[in-house]
């Protein structure tokens, strides 16, 4: 009797727990398939959407979105209708406490690299906030409209090391003498990355007036030298200094790079140099 009482027992708990669970299991995972096959990837539209008209942790995040997808060629919108969209969000954003809504507008309208955003971009070249200034800056070297040269090239002389770098780094699009001429000062700037950007900026536009720092910028000894630089960041600054060292190829840079390709202890800076050698 006992056995039977058990048989009984287990008999009611699958018919109405086990079974119905796993139904209730196949049919959500059916629910979410269908979700997941119906539902339409976001565009550049809908994240604007949300930082025109979401709550305050959403529009910065609708910003952040908009800024990732601009920077695929394939998803940015051409209509004049979002471009002024764009344009009159960018300009309310100048109003919000949230530094970072401003920011990522601005990077947005970078990662499209249309002149028609130059306008607005240059009027924020002003402000005070280096981390709005920074974006701005760098957005303005990606559009890299000759009409914004001489206001970006007012910033030379800027007390701010992080908007002197992000000059340089824009600079780099700016292949002309006038851009040249504030690269070659740079690269006796007192601030390290502003030196090391002002040199590579350079070596993007085939000059090698920077060589020397392109090659301590593949010296670990000399790298090592700056304790804040961690060795992730140590390896990132030595991949790109291998990956322009072509612009500007010589015979010590090749025996550098040689040197690297045999020896280095990191496997990606060794297939670098190889790449950069071939």
């Amino acid at each position: 009797m006992p056995e039977q009482k058990k048989s009984v027992f287990q008999v009611i708990i699958h018919s109405f727990f086990v079974v119905p669970f796993i139904i209730a299991i196949f049919g959500v995972l059916i629910f979410l398939m269908a979700r997941v096959l119906t539902l339409e990837p976001r565009t550049a539209h809908d994240y604007l959407e949300d930082v025109k008209i979401g709550g305050r942790t959403k529009r910065w995040q609708g910003a952040f979105e908009l800024s990732k997808i601009l920077a695929n060629p394939n998803s940015i919108p051409t209509d004049d209708r979002f471009v002024n969209d764009l344009i009159s969000t960018y300009k309310y954003s100048e109003n919000e406490r949230d530094n970072r809504i401003q920011i990522y507008l601005a990077l947005a309208m970078g990662r499209t690299r249309d002149e028609r955003y130059s306008d607005i971009l240059e009027n924020s070249l002003n402000n005070e906030a280096e981390d709005i200034l920074s974006a701005v800056i760098f957005s303005l070297g990606l559009i890299a409209n000759q009409n914004s040269l001489e206001k970006l090239l007012i910033l030379n002389n800027h007390s701010s090391a992080r908007v002197r770098h992000q000059l340089v780094v824009a600079l780099g699009n700016y292949n002309n003498n006038q851009s040249r001429k504030v690269l070659y000062e740079s690269l006796n700037d007192v601030e390290p990355n502003v030196r090391w950007d002002a040199a590579i900026s350079l070596a993007k536009q085939k000059d090698n007036k920077g060589r020397r720092i392109i090659l301590d910028l593949m010296d670990r000894k000399y790298l090592d030298s700056f304790p804040n630089i961690d060795p992730i960041e140590q390896n990132q600054a030595m991949m790109t200094a291998i990956a322009i060292s072509k612009q500007i190829l010589d015979d010590e840079i090749k025996e550098m790079l040689i040197e690297l390709m045999d020896n280095d202890i990191n496997m990606k800076i060794r297939q670098a140099a190889r790449n950069a050698l071939q």
